[in-house]
């Protein structure tokens, strides 16, 4: 039982050393290194936090961050929408713009190709302008296809109540669509927009000694087509005349007649 090959294990957890030749050395205590299984868990689980602040996982995550912020503004860029001029119809070369011709689309590209297209803020430097190349119906209008401006040299006046001509709060160079109510009387009154985007050129006084709301004041309005002078000659004799001053998207927006029953 006291042999060489045996260890006495003290419930300390220390060895003693056996005893030889019957003498009794001092005992000399050996400590045992306990094994990873009988570690405390805080030693054997290192924190998960301390693994993220490596710098590799680090790297990593700014590469991710970075990739999304990229993402996001391709993203961004290429579903901007820009308001621009599209035909309303196909335009034929040589035509005159006209404001009828014209209406507002949004529509996403890089910059280059939108630098190509009127946009919708320059649909006054394009009207009166004929164009060099024909444009299909819902088409945007390209740069290239304005020609040089046409001559505007038609014009007409309109005599009308001060109150219906914006209460002089009309201007040179403003934009104004001619409104004309026809007939009278239950069921029979109608109105129709008989001209959009015309030019004033003048607006003129009411006479001395005239009370200014019941006055007729001279309105002068560009022709880009002179076949419009016959339907406002007409509407200025047999109808009454309204004027309606457009600007931004309302200029294209569409119009349609009323009647007094409410019935188009």
């Amino acid at each position: 039982m006291n042999g060489p090959n045996w260890l006495r294990r003290h419930s300390s957890g220390t060895v003693t050393a056996p005893e030889r030749n019957g003498s009794t050395p001092p005992e000399t205590e050996l400590r045992l290194r306990p094994r990873v299984a009988d570690a405390p868990a805080a030693v054997r689980a290192r924190p998960r936090a301390g693994r993220l602040l490596q710098p590799l996982p680090l790297v990593g995550a700014v590469l991710v961050l970075v990739a999304l912020l990229g993402y996001w503004s391709v993203y961004r860029a290429s579903t901007k929408r820009t308001p621009v001029l599209v035909a309303v119809h196909t335009l034929s070369p040589g035509t005159v713009v006209r404001a009828g011709d014209l209406r507002t689309g949004e529509l996403a590209g890089d910059a280059r190709t939108m630098a190509a297209l009127v946009p919708e803020r320059e649909l006054d430097s394009a009207l009166g302008h004929s164009l060099a190349a024909a444009v299909p119906a819902g088409a945007p209008l390209p740069l290239a296809a304005l020609a040089g401006s046409a001559n505007a040299s038609s014009a007409f006046t309109l005599v009308l109540p001060a109150l219906h001509a914006l209460a002089g709060g009309l201007a040179p160079g403003d934009r104004v669509t001619v409104l004309a109510t026809y007939g009278s009387g239950s069921g029979h009154a109608h109105t129709k927009a008989i001209a959009r985007g015309l030019e004033v050129l003048s607006v003129g006084g009411a006479p001395s000694g005239i009370d200014s709301a019941s006055a007729a004041v001279p309105v002068t309005l560009a022709l880009p087509d002179p076949s419009l002078a016959s339907v406002l000659a007409l509407a200025n004799s047999e109808a009454k005349i309204d004027l309606l001053r457009e600007s931004g998207r309302a200029r294209t927006a569409p119009i349609p007649p009323a009647s007094e029953t409410g019935a188009p």
